[in-house]
């Protein structure tokens, strides 16, 4: 596969995509800083080989955008997947919680990509985006009664990325669109933990109480992307 990740440079993106390079697929990062990688032993025998690309550029600018997806395509072979996995740093503050900065960075980011992809390529990329559990009404009232105190300190963020999951459903017209091949995934409370044996994932799975972040990066890259028809046009909880 040919791969184009986006807000990929730490975490749950960055977990997936060397995931997929060491299966032998290639993979175009788009990084604020192309120095990211510098001292990272894991990537940087994939730079040298050239099995991956580091193209600078920020999600939040259309035309940084536009030029990743440019690009990734050079070579004339189509990109088969992008991997959206944008997230803030969140800062507490006592008036409304954890708040990132800009706001509404993962729906600008997803609205860009989505505004940059043309409607009629010759394959059409599967997109991965990764959201929260707990953003929507149906999904908020899986989750633990217990956890919902800490859920309700990251209501600002999980605003945005309700906007990013809205941002396909409605603003491209969603499965009656031009758009159809998404997944959503919605990880539990995120935790550094290492991969787990054993975790669900699944529609508004009720009682998931955390996940870590490299549970959820296999769950992407071994299963999501293997068994594409089985989740597509979905959106998938993950947790423990």
């Amino acid at each position: 596969m040919k791969v184009l990740a986006i807000g990929t440079s730490r975490n749950i993106g960055y977990f997936a995509a060397l995931s997929l390079l060491r299966a032998a697929n290639t993979v175009t990062f788009q990084l604020r800083n192309v120095s990211a990688f510098d001292e990272d032993v894991e990537i940087q025998p994939f730079v040298k080989s050239g099995q991956t690309k580091l193209v600078k550029g920020d999600a939040l600018v259309q035309e940084d955008v536009r030029t990743a997806w440019t690009e990734a395509n050079a070579d004339g072979v189509p990109v088969d997947v992008v991997l959206l996995s944008v997230g803030g740093t969140p800062k507490f503050t006592l008036s409304k919680g954890f708040v990132i900065n800009p706001p509404n960075l993962c729906t600008s980011s997803l609205v860009n990509l989505l505004s940059v992809i043309p409607h009629d390529p010759p394959i059409q990329p599967k997109i991965v985006a990764v959201t929260s559990n707990g953003v929507t009404a149906d999904s908020h009232e899986s989750i633990p009664f217990l956890a919902k105190g800490f859920y309700a300190l990251i209501s600002v963020p999980h605003a945005d990325k309700l906007g990013m999951e809205k941002g396909w459903q409605e603003q491209l017209g969603g499965k009656a669109g031009w758009l159809k091949s998404i997944v959503v995934v919605r990880p539990a409370i995120l935790t550094d933990g290492e991969e787990a044996a054993k975790y669900k994932a699944g529609e508004d799975i009720p009682g998931l109480w955390n996940v870590s972040r490299k549970t959820v990066a296999h769950f992407i890259s071994n299963d999501v992307l293997n068994n594409w028809s089985k989740w597509e046009g979905k959106a998938v909880s993950v947790g423990c």
